[in-house]
């Protein structure tokens, strides 16, 4: 049985914010301790779990028409933080056994006086899809997703927090995945700490349900096929990577979806997420990124593309507490999209 997905309830100060979970005991389920359901069925971790423990209604329950065990030893006990008595939902100690027909409440409290702070702007940004968890964005190409030295306000992470800002939400920005700065297209933020560490598991799975597209130089030998050529960091030079025996293994499959006279529109797929590995893979085969400064310097005309002309146009995933089946596709950018509509 999937947990009850319900909004995070949030007031002005972070320390109030939470992400509050229910779920109702099944027959499978009887004998539980409370530790078991929120480890097992809610997927918290020891650390979450001693997390919920701190505040008075961090784990609660309600139990229809019979009294709860340990309630005697319950009233001796200081439940931290809060814990209203109105609520129908009492607190328990997390080593409680639980039955069919129980209700488990857990209220995950945001932790974000510590988070390092993102200043916000005006920035607008391009939501393809949203809800209590999660936040998925058509990122534009040549935009670091994180603030630096360089980018201290002008990141896609400055933007999403002044959309937080302006629309009432409070959350630290916690990105899931990564799109180097010259890539465009589809990128995830977890909007609070529960989605983000169950989102964190499907990471792996999750870079072979993404597609990209990308505008490649020359004409294509073979409309498809796998490039399976191991990536390594060039000595000496921090942001150069190649194909090197002695490196990591690095799987890209790839279909050519048009041929245009020097350049190709490509869409890819990968087993992997190694480092500028698309942009890799394509050099190595003769077909750099048009205006890839990297990896493409050879390439005599870029067509007018001033950045690496790749794009993330397809993600799959599944929302990490309702286990809903979620697929999403950003459409292409104006730069490579006048040299596809010729």
């Amino acid at each position: 049985m999937v947990a009850t997905a319900f909004p995070a309830k949030e007031n002005l100060s972070m320390n109030n914010c939470y992400r509050e979970l229910k779920y109702e005991l099944s027959q499978a389920d009887n004998g539980l301790t409370a530790r078991e359901v929120m480890a097992v069925r809610l997927c918290l971790s020891s650390r979450e779990i001693a997390r919920c423990k701190e505040f008075g209604d961090g784990v609660c329950l309600f139990r229809d028409g019979e009294d709860i065990p340990d309630m005697d030893l319950l009233k001796n006990v200081s439940f931290g933080k809060k814990y209203d008595h109105s609520d129908e939902f009492v607190p328990i100690m997390v080593r409680t056994g639980l039955k069919e027909g129980d209700v488990l409440r857990v209220r995950i409290y945001e932790d974000n006086d510590n988070a390092g702070e993102v200043i916000p702007s005006d920035e607008p940004i391009d939501i393809v899809y949203e809800d209590e968890d999660i936040i998925l964005i058509n990122k534009p190409g040549d935009k670091v997703v994180h603030p630096s030295y360089a980018h201290y306000k002008d990141s896609l992470s400055n933007a999403l927090a002044g959309y937080y800002l302006r629309s009432g939400q409070n959350h630290v920005v916690r990105t899931i995945g990564r799109l180097d700065r010259e890539t465009s297209g589809l990128i995830l933020f977890a909007k609070n700490r529960y989605s983000a560490a169950l989102l964190s598991n499907q990471q792996e799975g999750m870079s072979k349900r993404k597609e990209y597209l990308a505008l490649v130089y020359g004409v294509m030998e073979q409309q498809e096929g796998t490039i399976d050529a191991p990536i390594g960091q060039e000595e000496g030079v921090r942001m150069i990577r190649r194909v090197m025996e002695d490196g990591k293994r690095a799987v890209t499959h790839y279909r050519v979806e048009q041929q245009f006279k020097d350049y190709a529109l490509v869409r890819l797929r990968l087993d992997t997420g190694r480092t500028h590995q698309i942009r890799v893979h394509m050099s190595h085969l003769g077909h750099p990124l048009l205006g890839d400064n990297l990896y493409g310097k050879e390439i005599p005309d870029s067509h007018g593309m001033t950045r690496a002309a790749l794009h993330a146009a397809h993600l799959e995933f599944t929302q990490p507490v309702t286990k809903t089946e979620l697929s999403f596709d950003a459409s292409i950018p104006e730069d490579m999209k006048r040299l596809i509509i010729v």
